[in-house]
């Protein structure tokens, strides 16, 4: 899966967002770095499930991570949204990807 980059987007991208519980984690991530236990406190779900949809959404390029110590912190790649907004953008007034 290649996610995204630049002004393009892999199709697999509307496969990763249509699960709910990733949405979620967006909207919980928001602007912030969180972690898994941070993460799966605020949903009411267990770690693995959250560290399953994290490595999903990293595969994605959805989120970004960084290492401290033995945790792993998350949060949203934006440029990677822009990027997938400039595409639909160019999809509304070009009618192609």
């Amino acid at each position: 899966m290649s996610g995204m980059n630049n002004d393009y987007f892999d199709s697999e991208i509307f496969k990763v967002l249509g699960e709910d519980a990733r949405i979620d984690i967006l909207n919980i991530l928001g602007k912030q770095e969180l972690n898994v236990s941070e993460i799966a406190d605020k949903m009411k779900i267990s770690r693995p499930t959250v560290s399953h949809h994290m490595q999903v959404l990293k595969r994605a390029g959805i989120v970004s991570s960084r290492r401290e110590g033995k945790e792993i912190y998350y949060c949203v790649n934006m440029t990677a949204f822009t990027s997938l907004a400039r595409a639909l953008l160019g999809f509304v007034n070009t009618g192609r990807f």
